[in-house]
Formats: C-alpha cells, sequence, structure tokens
C-alpha cells in the first residue's frame, strides 16, 4: 500500500517559531497530507486542530517526551486534541553505551507503556545511527519493550551501517510510521548537512518499497538540517516522492 505523506515540523522550526499557522499552511500547500509535530510553539493544541481541518491536515503522530512519566496525560490530551495516537520518543548514546544501560532504559519505558494503551495510544521509539552502530543494541532495546514500536528513519539507519529495507521488513507488523531523509552518509562527519530526498546517497526507493508491503501507513520526511534552503529541500522532497509514487500527497 503507498504511503501517506506528510512532514515533521521539526523541518520548518524556524519558521515555526516565528509563526506557527504559516508553517502549517506550507506544508498543506505544499501538497503533504498529514503533519508530525515536535512542540506546538506556544499555540494552544484546540486551535491548532481547527487549522488542520481547516487546511485538510492530519496529525499522523507527535514527537515528544513519551517516556518521562509526569508527561503522559499531558501528552494524551493533546493527542486527543489533535487527533493522533502515536508518540514518539528517542534516547542519547551514553543510553545506549552498554548492555546495561539499554535495560535500564527499557525498564522505565515499560513502566509508561501501559499508562498510554490505556488510553488507545501507541508509544514509539525514533532511532538514530548509535543504536545500529554496533550488533543487537537497537534490537535489544525492541526485544526487551514488545510494545514499543519502533519509528525507523532511514538515514540515520544508513548512517549506522544498517540497511533501512532490511530493518523495516524484520518489523513489517510492528511499524506505522517511517521518517523519510536523505544526505552524504558521511559517517565521520554524522552532522554534515542533508540533503533534499532524491539527492542524497539513501536508497530511498529500496525503504519505501519495502514499507509498503508492511503496516507502515505514513512516510514522514524530515531533514534536520538542509545543504540549503530548508523550505525548498521539503518542497523537493514532496515532489521527489509524489513524481517517482513514492507516497501520495493530497
Amino acid at each position: 500500500m503507498k504511503l501517506s505523506l506528510a512532514l515533521q515540523m521539526y523541518s520548518l522550526r524556524e519558521m515555526a517559531q516565528k509563526d506557527f499557522p504559516a508553517a502549517l499552511k506550507e506544508a498543506a500547500g505544499i501538497g503533504y497530507r498529514g503533519v508530525e509535530f515536535a512542540g506546538l510553539h506556544g499555540h494552544q493544541p484546540g486551535a491548532i486542530r481547527k487549522l488542520l481541518d481547516e487546511l485538510g491536515l492530519k496529525a499522523c503522530s507527535a514527537h515528544c517526551s513519551a517516556f518521562d512519566p509526569q508527561k503522559v496525560e499531558q501528552n494524551i490530551e493533546e493527542g486527543k486534541i489533535l487527533g493522533y495516537s502515536h508518540v514518539i520518543s528517542g534516547l542519547g548514546p551514553e543510553q545506549f553505551a552498554s548492555e546495561k544501560t539499554v535495560r535500564e532504559q527499557a525498564d522505565k519505558i515499560n513502566a509508561v507503556i501501559g499508562r498510554y494503551t490505556a488510553a488507545g495510544f501507541t508509544v514509539c521509539y525514533h532511532n538514530h545511527e548509535y543504536e545500529y552502530s554496533a550488533p543487537n543494541k537497537g534490537d535489544l532495546l525492541l526485544s526487551l519493550c514488545p510494545q514499543l514500536q519502533p519509528q525507523f528513519d532511514i538515514y540515520w539507519l544508513a548512517i549506522g551501517g544498517s540497511d533501512p529495507a532490511k530493518y523495516i521488513r524484520k518489523y513489517a507488523e510492528r511499524v506505522y510510521t517511517l521518517h523519510i531523509k536523505d544526505g552524504p552518509c558521511d559517517k565521520a562527519n554524522r552532522n554534515k548537512p542533508m540533503t533534499a530526498v532524491g539527492k542524497g546517497k539513501v536508497d530511498v526507493t529500496a525503504a519505501i518499497k519495502a514499507a509498503e508491503k508492511t503496516s507502515i501507513k505514513w512516510g514522514i520526511v524530515e531533514l534536520d538540517e538542509s545543504e540549503g534552503d530548508m523550505l525548498t529541500a521539503v518542497r523537493e522532497s514532496f515532489r521527489y516522492l509524489a513524481d517517482h509514487q513514492l507516497g501520495l500527497g493530497r
């Protein structure tokens, strides 16, 4: 099944910090079907939901402090208002320093997951490269947290030396969203700016073709940094995916 295309609003964070409604309007105008949040920039969830409805955008998920027990109720409340049921977070490289630290983090994650599932929410984990730069670290966390859903970031998987398509197939029934990004894949300099999708070294097509055969519903474009103008890169990424029939727009 073709993925619906969404934009992680972190990509347009500089615009969003100045005028969040304008950033959402840009996403809709480009043709994205949905958005994934990374904060509301001081706006009330109800007001943003009203704008989403007016723009014909769907909120597919949100990056937030999902593992923080003090934030669970707030995250659930915002999700219900905005219309999503998937909350996503990640961990730093220090939490993956050893098997012991991974197990400690798994215990903390498992301690909050039940509160989300009782409210109809799914908790997801977004990877960077350090979970997959050594054997089994990322897999260990997912095995210790059977209710934790991976949100694979294909660029960071590639930087870590893993095959995105392989991991998508491995967890085929456990994934709802996929982060699509592209770039130079320079392992020695991981912070090099990313490119618009289709202009880097990630085999985006192979990853998405694998995703189309799984439970994944949303392909979410996210660029942490851009080698050029971010808005241009966000537009070009959508155009590449739509033109190559790698995702569905509005």
